[in-house]
């Protein structure tokens, strides 16, 4: 056995020095016989060790027996540094490690920690992130250092007037779009696509429900209302809470616990009337929407509507504005774009009141145009509670100048101190003709079938009056501007922007300084109290 031994032993050793010159092949090769050595080797010095340590153990056994024989034995001495480990002969012994394996990557260190970690049952779905990770950490939004930090530059931008204006200049001839943090489940295709897919038959329903109605006056009035999907929701907030911000993937799990946690009204119906609401976004990732108070109003046609109320964050407000939204945006448009309403309260001083047109984000109910001017004179007599009418400034935008326009209708007592109107439309009828190629003449008399007709009714308000429109507006031409403008009998200087468009007048600078010298100037409602003394001790 000894010489087979010595044998082996100058083989492994001619193929240790292969291994130590190189070669991959030759390493695989050799290595069933460096295996079999140590086997046999670590066999021999383990049964040597194994006896050696008996017979210590015995000597110590009869030596402590007769000094401290209640004395319990002694543990086993730990074996020599050099010494091979212990292995059974049933026991498989792994082939030796080559010096040259590669270390383990970050992705293979990942994969085998994220299966150590706990699977909860209710958030399983959102464990498998591997692919969302490397699209978070790649446009994930900057965490603030403290608190402090994040007031003081808040309040940087808020007084900075400049930063503001080039701020909504940026989104002017773009579109918003926000970075989605949520973790992607297994299955977030299937879920995109079904998202997708509601978004195409909602726009579907309401064109059947256009164009399936026989009458031309029905398809008239029907077509001046798109309200989008529903995104926002009222709610309760519990004691102790406090707005939350989401920067990431576990920011989202939080933010989405709280949301399930606390008792939605989606639905107008559900509310009640004397209660102020929070409101939030459906979606996960979306932050708490702060400074703004929801609540709910009936109105003469028996219908429940959504409002919401922003006061000024910067000390008493000097007025407040009346908002009236156009016809494909609801509430949750004008809280979390850009502008939004605490930067319209924020930077005019002043308290903002809002509304849902009934058929509109979570007010049920079918929209029309007597439903529409309902609703606005319920907010308006809501805000004569505890406003006074000449601090009271009306702003309509595009379909919403009509509901502004038609609180003068039937004589309104008391009067607002002014009227703002962005993009109107002078009629539906002559927006249609417009569209499709057919303007004729603009200045004609309204078809029995038209609606809307801001042009006629413009002759009814008898407050000061300021037009804003777009020079490139191509939904509504600023054809329509100009006649409403020329119709009004109290009309101050109008305000036609070049290079706005319809959708993109409120991203333009022109708008926000001139609305501010309309208030400040023409209206003496911008002006705080000393100010005002001032000017009549002069006159």
């Amino acid at each position: 056995m000894s010489e087979k031994l010595r044998v082996k032993n100058k083989s492994t050793r001619k193929n240790l020095t292969k291994i130590t010159g190189g070669g991959g092949a030759e390493f695989d090769s050799s290595r069933k016989n460096v295996a079999a050595t140590q086997t046999l080797t670590s066999r021999r010095t383990e049964e040597t060790q194994e006896k050696v340590a008996d017979e210590r153990e015995a000597s110590l056994d009869k030596t402590q027996s007769l000094s401290e024989p209640t004395k319990k034995p002694t543990s086993k001495p730990p074996p020599p540094p050099n010494a091979p480990a212990k292995s059974c002969r049933h026991q498989k012994t792994s082939p030796p490690l080559s010096p040259s394996s590669p270390p383990k990557t970050n992705q293979q260190q990942k994969k085998e920690d994220s299966k150590r970690k706990p699977r909860s049952s209710r958030f399983g779905i959102f464990l498998d992130v591997s692919k969302r990770e490397k699209y978070s950490r790649k446009h994930s939004r900057k965490k603030s250092k403290s608190k402090e930090e994040e007031v003081d530059e808040a309040n940087r931008t808020i007084r900075d007037e400049k930063r503001f204006l080039k701020k909504i200049a940026k989104y002017r001839k773009k579109k918003i779009q926000r970075i989605c943090v949520c973790p992607m489940g297994r299955f977030y295709k299937i879920t995109d696509f079904f998202e997708g897919l509601k978004t195409t038959v909602h726009r579907m329903k309401r064109v059947c429900c256009v164009a399936c109605c026989p009458p031309c006056c029905c398809i008239v009035h029907n077509a001046a209302f798109w309200p989008p999907p529903c995104d926002y929701f009222y709610f309760l907030p519990p004691e102790n809470w406090e707005p939350m911000r989401v920067h990431d993937a576990d920011d989202v799990i939080i933010q989405l616990k709280r949301k399930n946690e606390v008792k939605k009204i989606r639905n107008a119906r559900k509310g009640e009337l004397d209660v102020r609401y929070h409101v939030g976004m459906r979606h996960p990732c979306a932050d708490d929407i702060q400074k703004v108070e929801g609540f709910f109003l009936r109105t003469s046609r028996n219908n429940k509507i959504p409002c919401v109320h922003v006061k000024c964050p910067d000390g008493p407000a000097r007025f407040t504005i009346l908002y009236s939204h156009p016809n494909g945006s609801d509430l949750s448009d004008h809280l979390i774009g850009t502008p939004n309403f605490v930067d319209l309260a924020r930077f005019y001083h002043c308290d903002v009141y809002s509304y849902d047109y009934t058929g509109y984000g979570i007010s049920k109910g079918f929209p029309s145009e007597q439903n529409m001017y309902a609703d606005v004179r319920a907010v308006y007599e809501h805000i004569l509670l505890t406003v006074q009418p000449d601090k009271i400034v009306l702003l309509g935008y595009s379909i919403g100048s009509a509901a502004t326009v038609s609180l003068f209708e039937m004589g309104l007592d008391p009067k607002p101190a002014g009227v703002i109107l962005q993009a109107p439309p002078a009629s539906i009828l002559r927006v249609m003709a417009h569209l499709t190629g057919r303007p004729g003449n603009i200045e004609a008399e309204s078809c029995c079938m038209d609606r809307f007709r801001v042009c006629e009714k413009i002759h009814d308000v008898n407050v000061p009056v300021l037009v804003i429109h777009g020079e490139d507006d191509r939904t509504v031409p600023i054809e329509h501007g100009k006649l409403i403008c020329q119709r009004a009998v109290t009309r101050v200087t109008p305000e036609w922007v070049p290079g706005g468009t319809h959708d993109n007048i409120e991203n333009c600078k022109e708008i926000w300084m001139r609305i501010r010298r309309f208030v400040k100037s023409e209206l003496k409602l911008g002006q705080p109290k000393e100010e005002k003394e001032e000017d009549k001790k002069k006159k």
